[in-house]
């Protein structure tokens, strides 16, 4: 995506993005509309597709570098008001089970 375009954005997308969002939304759901498990291949398509449509809405999407740990941008409001990126720590995945009904009672 070009910077003329990514700081020149909208509030609409453009007939193009539209024809584009359509296309990629049902190259998606053809790699994930298997009846049993999605094979490896097909999983990183729909991964790849969901990166494009990530890019047409302005979010800068890459590969995860432990070295450089998973950075959260904040939203076009929050950096107006001057929220600045910050750092996360990745949870393991036993972590984010024990999290899973968090708040809720009767589990």
């Amino acid at each position: 995506m070009s910077d003329k375009f990514r700081y020149n954005l909208t509030d609409h997308l453009t007939k193009r993005e539209v024809d584009r969002l359509l296309d990629l939304f049902n190259k998606i759901k053809l790699d994930l509309s298997d009846n049993s498990f999605p094979t490896r291949t097909n999983r990183l398509e729909a991964v790849e597709n969901m990166k494009k449509v990530l890019e047409i809405h302005n979010y800068v999407v890459s590969e995860y570098d432990p070295d450089k740990g998973i950075w959260i941008e904040p939203s076009k409001s929050e950096r107006e008001e001057g929220k600045k990126p910050y750092k996360v720590e990745p949870k393991l995945a036993e972590e984010m089970s024990s999290d899973k009904h968090q708040g809720r009672e009767n589990y």
